[in-house]
């Protein structure tokens, strides 16, 4: 009789390729329960066809960034799905499971034609939000530009807060601040870079940054945009080529663009018809005299007293000498 204490080894039994027949059939019962934090709501492992499940309209994957799906539907075939996926239950009448966590495993198993392993909950769409957050921040195969779109879809659709991604991921305000700015760059900026995967968080503040102090900027960032697209240049490099730029334009033009010391474009000095100095206000200039943001009475009377001042100067220099 064997000693109590000595356990026999189980032979494991590798994945079954032929499991594909599986996905002719309903999935079966749940195969393992996991008690949750809420008793009334179970979560359970199981096998599910992979035709039974719609990807999430918040799904955080670029068709760019699914990597070669044939190579893991062929090791998911030999070696077995080594880590489930997350799926809630849907009430549809085409699926029965919306996929949360897991799009390549689960794209996978459809060209493999194999069931998809996965952990079914019940859960929110703010519970959903922050799962998929928490299991993608430290992928190494999602881009920054990834996870921000896929934030900023989730914030501006009332899923989730700035606030919860912050304490949800232990990350700084910051960080996450530098992630969202690539839904706050202006279209004609997204449309000229070609890859923004490969464009860090960092470079993507600094370009809504600039591209926020008007048209020049904007203009000067989409003259090096394949550098941008190339990965061949990152924020403070990105920073001095468009400065570069914005100087080469002022210095090299008949026009002199007069800026703020925060690099806001104020007026321009020009030659008119008569080739003689003329002043001309940008356009987000004039709008802001158009609402009346900016009063324009009393600007044009602070314009005459430092003009009058000026003139005053020069005559008490004439006068004294």
């Amino acid at each position: 009789m064997p000693n109590a204490h000595e356990f026999k080894k189980k032979n494991l039994r590798s994945w079954d390729s032929n499991i594909a027949s599986a996905l002719k059939i309903e999935p079966s019962e749940p195969q393992k329960h996991i008690q949750t934090d809420n008793p009334s709501n179970k979560e359970y492992i199981q096998l599910i066809n992979p035709n039974d499940i719609s990807n999430w309209k918040f799904n955080d994957r670029p068709e760019s960034e699914l990597g070669d799906l044939n190579a893991l539907a062929n090791d998911m075939k030999i070696n077995g799905q080594q880590q489930p996926c997350t799926v809630r239950p849907l009430v549809s009448d085409n699926h029965k499971y919306e996929l949360i966590i897991g799009e390549r495993r689960w794209r996978a198993s459809k060209i493999a034609e194999i069931p998809l392993k996965a952990v079914v909950k019940e859960l929110s769409d703010n519970q959903a939000a922050i799962s998929q957050a928490v299991e993608n921040d430290n992928r190494l195969d999602l881009s920054d530009y990834a996870k921000g779109i896929s934030f900023a879809k989730l914030i501006d659709d009332g899923v989730i807060t700035q606030k919860d991604l912050t304490e949800k991921l232990s990350k700084s305000k910051q960080y996450i601040s530098a992630l969202l700015s690539y839904s706050k760059i202006p279209d004609i900026i997204l449309n000229n870079v070609s890859n923004w995967s490969n464009v860090s968080s960092r470079t993507a503040e600094k370009i809504k940054q600039l591209s926020s102090k008007g048209d020049d900027y904007i203009q000067a960032i989409i003259g090096i945009s394949d550098l941008i697209s190339s990965k061949k240049i990152g924020h403070s490099e990105l920073e001095r080529k468009v400065l570069s730029k914005i100087n080469h334009k002022i210095n090299g033009s008949k026009s002199n663009k007069i800026y703020t010391k925060d690099g806001r474009h104020i007026f321009t000095w020009r030659q008119d018809n008569n080739s003689l100095p003329s002043i001309h206000f940008p356009k987000h200039l004039n709008k802001l005299f158009e609402e009346s943001k900016i009063n324009k009475d009393q600007f044009t009377e602070n314009l005459i007293n430092l003009v009058q001042q000026e003139l005053k100067s020069i005559n008490d220099m004439n006068n004294s000498s």
